[in-house]
């Protein structure tokens, strides 16, 4: 017979062992012996360590005893209007008026403009465009006489100072931009006015012309660069010069357009006749200083012939240009 030393039998007329602790503190009847506690686990050599030791906890809270009920957890509610100061204009005012903050703003925007410039000036000239805008009223005005009366001029030489070309507003010789500029927005004016006075304007025109006149604009300009490459050429012309020569044609087509509002093709005609021939001979004049070196012998020699049919040829292709960008208008 197997005698159990640790499941004593329990005697007749002895209470009953509850499971549940608040089930014998609710029975009527007392009990009579207690119950035995669950050995802790942070019993060592049979001797219980208690919980609170006078170390501080580990994760900021104490175990509490058995049976203890914790009092309802309360939501935490903010202070009302906390982050107004923070996100007022007054706050934010203050903040950029601060030595410190100031001084960083000014540092890092000069760094990006400094950034950005360099970045830019990599595929624009902006140096070489400030000299081909130095313009003034009075140059304007007799740059334009010039244009529509270079018989009469005699000097076409262009003024050097310290090795490097006058500005335009000092020289009347020196090519620019901005007379090119503004006959290029004249002449999408003008051609959109002849369009509605015809009643043949649609908005898609205005992009149509615009675009039209720019892409032949870099054609031409593409031309005569690679002309200058397969001829072998070396002259003192740069690629805005060719581009402020070639933009002259546009004061003739917007002279030519606006007559045409009154004495329609034959007006048209007849002012286009006079500003071709105006406009080659300007530019035969303006670019033989520019192509055929001074100190070379007449232009039949061997060395300047080639010179002498680039200049014809540029003088030459602008009356068809002027032509073939005008004629549909009227």
């Amino acid at each position: 017979m197997n005698y159990n030393h640790s499941s004593p039998r329990r005697e007749p007329g002895k209470p009953k062992r509850l499971i549940d602790p608040s089930a014998g503190l609710s029975a009527s009847t007392p009990m009579p012996m207690q119950m035995p506690m669950p050995q802790s686990p942070y019993m060592y050599n049979q001797q219980q360590i208690p919980m609170d030791n006078g170390m501080a906890p580990e994760y900021g809270f104490k175990p509490q005893p058995y049976g203890y009920t914790s009092p309802p957890m309360q939501h935490y509610q903010p202070p009302e209007n906390l982050g107004d100061d923070y996100a007022s204009p007054q706050f934010a005012t203050q903040l950029l008026t601060q030595p410190m903050v100031t001084n960083m703003a000014v540092q890092y925007g000069n760094a990006l403009v400094g950034s950005g410039k360099q970045q830019f000036e990599r595929y624009v000239p902006v140096s070489a465009l400030k000299y081909y805008f130095a313009v003034d009223t009075n140059y304007v005005i007799a740059k334009l006489a010039l244009l529509f009366f270079p018989f009469a001029h005699k000097d076409w030489s262009v003024k050097y100072e310290q090795d490097a070309p006058l500005q335009p507003r000092f020289e009347t010789n020196a090519p620019d931009m901005y007379i090119p500029t503004m006959a290029f927005l004249t002449y999408v004016v003008s051609a959109v006015l002849v369009s509605g006075t015809q009643e043949r304007f649609t908005p898609e025109q205005l992009s149509i012309l615009a675009s039209t006149a720019l892409a032949w604009g870099v054609i031409e300009l593409i031309v005569h660069i690679v002309t200058l490459y397969v001829m072998n050429l070396e002259t003192s012309l740069s690629t805005l010069d060719l581009l402020a020569y070639c933009g002259y044609k546009y004061v003739g087509m917007n002279a030519a357009l606006l007559i045409s509002l009154v004495f329609r093709k034959f007006g048209y005609y007849l002012v286009w006749l006079y500003c071709s021939a105006s406009l080659a001979f300007f530019l035969m004049r303006s670019l033989k200083l520019r192509v055929i070196p001074q100190n070379h012998s007449p232009y039949t020699a061997s060395g300047n012939k080639r010179r002498l049919y680039f200049i014809l040829f540029v003088a030459a292709i602008q009356p068809v240009l002027m032509w073939w960008l005008s004629y549909h208008l009227v």
